[in-house]
């Protein structure tokens, strides 16, 4: 056995060969098929907007020559939000199953969240005013019976 440690042995080299859920012709596939779709959507808008300006064109056609690029945009968003959950999906075998919020949170009280005892801060803790004595006072006043 070699005492040298093998580059793939590394926790950073492990989560490179991780962060693409596809191989590569799977992903390639992938994006000629976005880009056709875009492309359609593209082309579908400016077959409105020629309609729109023609002579028989109304509002309609301006209508969808508007909404064909916002359906193109949201194929290639739905595409990134895919494969950033395809790779959370991957992630997740060896990640704890706490949301990402979480995780990223802060780990320790700070320091001048708790005083300790001797260190005054100026709040109004040592009086009485949070103090509810309502109970106690009213087991030490005699009752006239």
């Amino acid at each position: 056995m070699s005492t040298q440690q093998h580059r793939d042995d590394f926790p950073a080299n492990q989560h490179a060969k991780k962060a693409q859920p596809f191989p590569l012709r799977v992903r390639i596939i992938q994006i000629c098929f976005l880009v056709v779709a875009v492309l359609a959507t593209i082309g579908l808008a400016f077959w409105q907007w020629e309609r729109f300006t023609s002579a028989s064109g109304d509002f309609q056609n301006l209508g969808y020559a508007l909404q064909w690029p916002i359906f193109g945009s949201f194929m290639v968003f739905a595409y990134y939000k895919y494969m950033q959950y395809e790779r959370e999906r991957l992630e997740g075998e060896d990640m704890a199953a706490v949301p990402k919020k979480v995780r990223e949170s802060m780990r320790e009280i700070p320091d001048d969240f708790i005083e300790l005892p001797g260190n005054s801060s100026g709040t109004d803790l040592q009086s009485n005013a949070l103090v509810d004595d309502r109970r106690r006072s009213s087991r030490t006043v005699p009752r006239d019976k």
